[in-house]
């Protein structure tokens, strides 16, 4: 899942975030199911139960790309909306799809976050020095918020940390379909790589190129 990753890699800057109390995250965590129905409460168990999960499995000596692949799978990706997210990465291309079609980019979104930083996540071993503190001062419109999370690290040798934003919409119930980061934003990303793909390609012959790689 891409919001997690993109934090990890953005623990390489030493961002201080004042104004937040750092508040460690306890083991064993709330599940997502257990926990308040609002943005923050969700949100935060959520990134409680992946990084308690991902410390189980270090700790374990199991941090193979396989089993971190299955975690991600299993802890990650269903709190993500697919759909609302590729529909915002195709913009003015998502009305042209038929239905299958749709599916067919939502498969390919997510296969692409997979394949890109799942490798990732399978060579981090210090999971027991990260530690992240949700925001309850969350902004909501209808169905829609902004949750600001504080992920850091914390060691003997030094502290470092970095604040996210996460996007949430809430259908059944309240999903993640963006993050951004000093501005920027993973669907601006995507949606760069979308409309270079089908710029080169054209939208019919992207999704038998699709097709036959499914």
């Amino acid at each position: 899942m891409k919001f997690v990753i993109n934090i990890l890699k953005a623990f390489l800057i030493n961002f201080c975030f004042i104004g937040i109390i750092f508040a460690n995250v306890s083991c064993p965590s709330i599940s997502p199911a257990s926990a308040e129905d609002s943005p923050s409460h969700q949100v935060e168990a959520i990134i409680s139960d992946v990084i308690c999960s991902f410390r189980d499995l270090n700790s374990e000596g199991n941090g193979t790309f396989s089993s971190t692949l299955n975690l991600t799978k299993k802890k990650i990706i269903p709190f993500i909306d697919l759909e609302y997210a590729t529909e915002l990465a195709l913009v003015k291309h998502w009305s042209q799809l038929e239905p299958r079609d749709k599916i067919m980019f939502e498969r390919d979104l997510k296969t692409s976050l997979i394949k890109d930083y799942v490798s990732t996540l399978a060579v981090i071993n210090n999971w027991k020095n990260i530690n992240a503190s949700v925001s309850n001062n969350f902004t909501q419109s209808g169905n829609f918020a902004n949750v600001n999370v504080l992920f850091f690290i914390d060691n003997e040798n030094s502290n470092q940390s970095a604040t996210i934003t996460l996007k949430l919409i809430r259908k059944d119930r309240w999903r993640i379909f963006d993050l951004v980061y000093l501005s920027v934003s993973i669907l601006d990303i995507e949606r760069i790589g979308y409309d270079s793909k089908i710029g080169r390609n054209g939208l019919e012959n992207l999704l038998q190129i699709m097709l036959e790689r499914s």
